[in-house]
């Protein structure tokens, strides 16, 4: 099975953990993204990671991880009036949730490399950077 990355815009939802809150008590993340909302929902973990600024660098923060099992379309429109796909856990289910508070500054030269290629949205993670993640929330 595989796991899914999903970026955290701060501009849509203000900092991540702004709605720590909410995750706390059922983990969710959005994304545009079919066939990756749909697959994720089968069980597979989503790591979360938030980007963000430190002067002019651009970092990238890990801030929560959960087990998801359910995907969502919003009836008559999109989630923040921007997203198609609310992935989330079954009423209650464990969502397996690891929080970071606060969220930590991914290092890994490797998984960074691989992450700033990729199109925004959700995506599947290869093995080897899932690997750096699991770390992190030890």
């Amino acid at each position: 099975m595989s796991s899914y990355i999903v970026g955290h815009l701060p501009e849509d939802q203000g900092p991540v953990t702004s709605i720590y809150k909410e995750v706390r008590k059922v983990p969710f993340s959005y994304t545009s993204k079919k066939n990756e909302a749909e697959l994720a929902a089968e069980g597979s973990t989503v790591y979360v990671i938030e980007k963000g600024k430190e002067g002019r660098k651009n970092v990238y923060k890990l801030a929560y991880s959960y087990k998801c099992t359910e995907c969502y379309r919003k009836a008559g429109g999109k989630w923040l009036g921007k997203y198609d796909y609310k992935n989330t856990v079954e009423y209650e289910k464990d969502g397996e949730l690891k929080l970071l508070d606060p969220p930590l500054i991914i290092t890994d030269p490797d998984f960074l490399s691989w992450y700033k290629t990729k199109a925004l949205g959700m995506r599947a993670i290869p093995t080897e950077y899932e690997a750096v993640l699991k770390a992190m929330l030890v």
